[in-house]
């Protein structure tokens, strides 16, 4: 029985494909900060990660830490496929 091609992880985040709302993105690539004012269910910054979670796994796993959830605290989080439009929330 073959034994299937190992799926990459994950590893930082793609900053080319985003809304364009973040700046401050840290050297390793892990990081955002977002800049828009978040008044309107349009402003949304959006960012995916360098590569898909594996789906040939069992389980995958992962973590987010929001250091600050800003006036309002709305915040989504979830998993989206790369042509997804990064002007909406994911979720």
């Amino acid at each position: 029985m073959n034994e299937p091609a190992e799926e990459p992880e994950p590893s930082h985040l793609n900053t080319f494909n985003s809304s364009g709302m973040f700046h401050n993105v840290s050297p390793d690539k892990l990081s955002v900060r977002y800049v828009g004012c978040g008044q309107h269910v349009l402003d949304v910054g959006a960012v995916q990660a360098n590569c898909p979670a594996p789906t040939r796994r069992t389980v995958y796993y992962f973590e987010m830490k929001v250091k600050n959830a800003g006036q309002y605290g709305r915040i989504g989080i979830g998993f989206t496929p790369k042509e997804y439009d990064l002007r909406r929330q994911p979720g």
